[in-house]
C-alpha cells in the first residue's frame, strides 16, 4: 500500500498527499521524523504544483529565455546535463567540428574490470595531392638536369679546341640535302708520338662514325689509309694523294673536305688522337676484352716494345690466342700491326674493333668520366662545341651499333713510282656502293665533283 500511494504523491506533487503518504507510513510504524518526505513538505509550502521530472521547464521558468546563465543562477541540478549539453554544442558551433566527427573522436574503448577507459583515436587519412607530387617530381628532374649539364661541361673543357667556324668543309649542295637526316663525324688517328704535337703527323687510322639522327643506329665506316683521293696541298693547289697525308699538308680541316669532295659526305666534325691517348683510354677503363688471332701474335710481340716507348708504358707479350683483356699498350699495338695482319685493310679493321669496344665500355662507366677528362682529354684535338658534345652525350643511350662498312671495296693496291697506294676501282663505283650500304640510297648518283676525281684518278693511274 505504501508504495502505491508513494507514486500516487509522486504524481499529484501535493502537500496534502505527501501528508497523507505520512500518516500511512506512521500507521505502518515508520519513523515521524523521515527526512525525504519532510523536505519534500518544506519544498511544496506556497505552491500548489510542483514540478514533474516529465517535463524540462517549471512554472518559475516558463517566461525566462533558456541559457546556462539562467541555469546557474537558480541552482537547479535537474538541468546540470543540459548546461553541459549546451556549452558542448556552443563550443562544437564555433570550432566547426561537425556532430559526426565530435561523437567518433570521444567513442571509449570497452573497458574491462580494474581497468581505465582509454580513448581511441582516429588515424588521419591523407589525399594524394597528384599535380604537387607531378610538380615536386619535374622539379627533381630539372634540377639533375641542370646538375648533369654543369658537369658535362666541367668535364669537356680539357679537349684541345680547334675553331673552324671560317672553314671550307667542301659539301656539295645536293649532298647536305641527301644526307641531312646523318650525323657524320671523322675520327682520326694520328702517328705522332707522345711527346710531339699534332701538327705536321699523319692519320694512321680513319673512321667515319655515321649516325642516323632518328634511330641511333652508328655505323663506322673505315676508310683504308692509303686511299688515292683528292686534298689540298701545302701551297694550296688540289692534288691526288693518299688520304692519310691529307692531315700532314692541312690538318685535320683538310683531311675532312678530302672525304666529302671524294666520297660525297656532309662531314663537319672531326676528333684526332694520338695512339698514347688510346693507351690511356683503356687502361682508365680497366682495359678491354680482345679476340687475338694466331697470325696477330707474332706482330704485336714484335711491335709492342716500339709502341710501349712512343705512349710511355711496358709491354707485355701476348703468349695464347681468344679472347682475353688488352692493356693500354697492347691494345695499341693491336691496332697498328698490319705487315703480316692483312695489311692495311686489316689495320682499319682492328682499328674499329678497339674503338667500338672503347666507346662501349665508356658508356657502360659513366664513373670514369673525370679521370678520362683529367688523363685523356688533353690529348684530343677536335672542332666540336661543347654544346655539339653535349648533345651527342644525351643521346648516346639509344645509340646502337650496326655493322661496320670498309671503304673501299674493290681497290688496287700497289707502287705508283715508288709509293704504295690503295686505288678504288673506280671511285665513282665504290662510292655508290657506300652509300647504298650506310644510307640507304639505291641506285645513287655521285655528285659531279665526285664523279670528275673519278675519271681524274683513272686518268692519272690507268686503274678503272
Amino acid at each position: 500500500m505504501v508504495p502505491m500511494l508513494k507514486r500516487r504523491c509522486r504524481k499529484e506533487g501535493t502537500i496534502e498527499s505527501y501528508r497523507w503518504m505520512l500518516f500511512q507510513k506512521e500507521s505502518a510504524g515508520y519513523d515521524k521524523t523521515d527526512k525525504h518526505i519532510g523536505k519534500k513538505i518544506r519544498r511544496l509550502k506556497g505552491d500548489k504544483k510542483v514540478r514533474s521530472k516529465r517535463y524540462k521547464k517549471t512554472y518559475e521558468f516558463k517566461d525566462e529565455k533558456y541559457s546556462p546563465e539562467l541555469i546557474r543562477k537558480y541552482e537547479d541540478p535537474e538541468y546540470a546535463k543540459a548546461a553541459e549539453k549546451y556549452e558542448r554544442q556552443a563550443r562544437r558551433k564555433q570550432t566547426g567540428r561537425s556532430k559526426k566527427r565530435h561523437a567518433a573522436s570521444e567513442v571509449t574503448a570497452p573497458t574491462g574490470k580494474g581497468k581505465r577507459s582509454a580513448r581511441s583515436t582516429k588515424k588521419k587519412k591523407y589525399r594524394l595531392n597528384k599535380k604537387k607530387l607531378f610538380r615536386n617530381i619535374l622539379a627533381l628532374v630539372l634540377l639533375l638536369a641542370v646538375f648533369g649539364s654543369g658537369f658535362f661541361f666541367y668535364l669537356t673543357r680539357n679537349f684541345d679546341k680547334v675553331d673552324t667556324s671560317n672553314a671550307d668543309f667542301a659539301i656539295d649542295d645536293q649532298v647536305a640535302d641527301d644526307l641531312s637526316g646523318y650525323r657524320n663525324i671523322a675520327i682520326l688517328g694520328s702517328d705522332a708520338r707522345a711527346d710531339e704535337g699534332y701538327d705536321g703527323s699523319r692519320t694512321d687510322a680513319i673512321i667515319i662514325m655515321s649516325i642516323k639522327k632518328s634511330s641511333g643506329d652508328i655505323r663506322l665506316i673505315s676508310v683504308m689509309r692509303d686511299s688515292y683521293l683528292k686534298m689540298e696541298y701545302f701551297d694550296g693547289n688540289m692534288v691526288l694523294d693518299k688520304v692519310t697525308h691529307a692531315h700532314h699538308y692541312a690538318g685535320g680541316m683538310n683531311t675532312i673536305a678530302s672525304l666529302n669532295r671524294s666520297l660525297d659526305l656532309n662531314i663537319k666534325e672531326f676528333v684526332i688522337f694520338n695512339w698514347k691517348a688510346v693507351a690511356d683510354a683503356v687502361d682508365c677503363l680497366g682495359g678491354i676484352k680482345v679476340d687475338v688471332k694466331a697470325n696477330e701474335i707474332n706482330d704485336m710481340n714484335k711491335w709492342g716494345n716500339e709502341t710501349a716507348v712512343n705512349v710511355g708504358g711496358t709491354y707485355n707479350q701476348i703468349t695464347e690466342t681468344g679472347k682475353q683483356t688488352l692493356d693500354g699498350v697492347q691494345a695499341t699495338t693491336y691496332c697498328r700491326i698490319r705487315k703480316t695482319s692483312g695489311g692495311d685493310e686489316g689495320r682499319s679493321r682492328r682499328y674499329k674493333k678497339i674503338m667500338a669496344a672503347v666507346m662501349k665500355k665508356a658508356m657502360l662507366q659513366p664513373w670514369k668520366l673525370n679521370e678520362l677528362s683529367e688523363t685523356v682529354f688533353p690529348n684530343i684535338r677536335t672542332n666540336m662545341s661543347q654544346f655539339k658534345m653535349y648533345t651527342a652525350a644525351i643521346n648516346a643511350p639509344r645509340y646502337s651499333f650496326g655493322k661496320s662498312i670498309s671503304w673501299p671495296k674493290a681497290y688496287w693496291a700497289g707502287y705508283l713510282g715508288e709509293i704504295s697506294y690503295v686505288v678504288p676501282q673506280t671511285l665513282e663505283s665504290n662510292v655508290q656502293r657506300l652509300h647504298r650500304l650506310a644510307f640507304g640510297q639505291k641506285n645513287y648518283s655521285v655528285s659531279a665533283t665526285c664523279r670528275q676525281i673519278s675519271q681524274e684518278i683513272i686518268d692519272d693511274t690507268g686503274v678503272y
